[in-house]
């Protein structure tokens, strides 16, 4: 029998797929993290609980966002205690809802750091993957839960700088240019297999910068393998669909620096921005490239400058788009790659600007990042 819910709590309900349920949705044209997760939420009291959280602090409703945070966890260690352990998508969707609620309840000026009992997601998520093939398409919540993981992946990685949790031994299928059916619908899992791709791909390229070279790694491998991901960003760019283009955009015409862009759908301009990371994160970490190199400001070589661009492209999508969470989300964390060669003032105000307003807008802890840049600007 479904769960039933207090005027308050549908309210939370309300809100989250509303506006959070975009947060999960970024990459996925059929909204199926919204839809599913609305749904199974009054079957699943672990699930129920890590919505109200999430939607309670999102509002600022702290005290109901920590009660229900308090009985999501109680009931998923009793779960996680059960002999043999049931693991499902409703658990696994619950436990990627409370990574997102605690990214709203740190201290504003210290980064926030995953709950010790939260660690466990990528065994809970192999436990609940029967096969080792993953959808890009996405029509399950099982398969739509992975790919949030993924871009949590990307975020705690790419700020630690640390290779990522992820099997990547799993097989994409079926390929996004074969999804060629022609129900009136079949677009929208047309897209959202390209824009998972093109997730995974970064993903790939994050856990390649980051891995330390193994010794028996020698120069022609590495170089053959950095070749191997350039290419595939490459591709994915010049063979994705039309849509994905932008609408418009070029200078801007306000009081802001970077230019104006505007995309069609998120998990366009998602894309557009995950090409770009990409990029220039296989131009951080060259072939050649065996330890992390320090920027040397004063300094900039003509790869630093390229890597600029396509950071001013990262900037102009976020600040063309700036209800669209997850795109601040991404800038949040590669800004820890590329933020320490932005030598512009007004762009540096301007991207501290962009991060005080996603806090102010969605309770998004940015204040420790904007205090780590201005250390590495040398700003007071």
């Amino acid at each position: 029998m479904p769960i039933a819910h207090t005027r308050d709590e549908a309210q939370l309900f309300h809100h989250f797929t509303r506006h959070l349920g975009r947060w999960l949705d970024c990459t996925n044209a059929a909204r199926i993290s919204t839809l599913a997760v609305s749904e199974k939420a009054g079957e699943c009291s672990i699930l129920g609980n890590a919505v109200l959280c999430f939607s309670a602090r999102h509002q600022g409703k702290n005290d109901q966002g920590e009660e229900a945070y308090e009985r999501a966890i109680s009931l998923l260690v009793d779960r996680l205690s059960e002999i043999p352990a049931h693991f499902d998508e409703m658990l696994l969707s619950a436990v990627l809802l409370l990574h997102f609620a605690d990214q709203l309840d740190s201290p504003t000026h210290n980064c926030p750091r995953d709950k010790p009992h939260l660690k466990g997601t990528s065994s809970i998520l192999r436990a609940s993957m029967p096969t080792p093939f993953i959808d890009p398409s996405a029509s399950s919540l099982r398969d739509a839960a992975f790919w949030v993981y993924v871009r949590q992946c990307l975020y705690n990685s790419t700020i630690s700088q640390e290779p990522l949790d992820i099997d990547f031994s799993l097989q994409l299928l079926p390929a996004p240019d074969s999804l060629i059916e022609p129900h009136p619908l079949a677009w929208l899992c047309r897209e959202t297999a390209w824009a998972n791709q093109l997730l995974w791909n970064t993903a790939c390229v994050a856990n390649f910068c980051f891995s330390v070279p193994k010794m028996r790694d020698d120069a022609v491998t590495r170089a053959a393998a950095w070749q191997e991901l350039w290419d595939r960003n490459e591709s994915w760019q010049k063979d994705r669909p039309k849509a994905f283009d932008a609408i418009g955009g070029g200078p801007t015409q306000d009081e802001h620096v970077f230019d104006d862009i505007w995309f069609t759908a998120d998990w366009h301009v998602i894309s557009y921005v995950f090409h770009h990371f990409a990029s220039i994160l296989l131009l951080r970490y060259g072939p050649k490239s065996k330890f992390r190199t320090q920027w040397v400001r004063s300094k900039l070589s003509s790869t630093d400058h390229e890597i600029l661009q396509h950071a001013r492209a990262i900037c102009s999508a976020c600040k063309s788009s700036m209800q669209n969470a997850q795109l601040l989300i991404v800038l949040c964390h590669t800004l820890f790659i590329w933020g320490p060669i932005i030598t512009s003032s007004a762009e540096r105000q301007e991207i501290v600007r962009m991060l005080r307003t996603f806090e102010n807008m969605h309770a998004w802890r940015t204040a420790w990042i904007v205090d780590a840049l201005k250390v590495e600007w040398g700003m007071d």
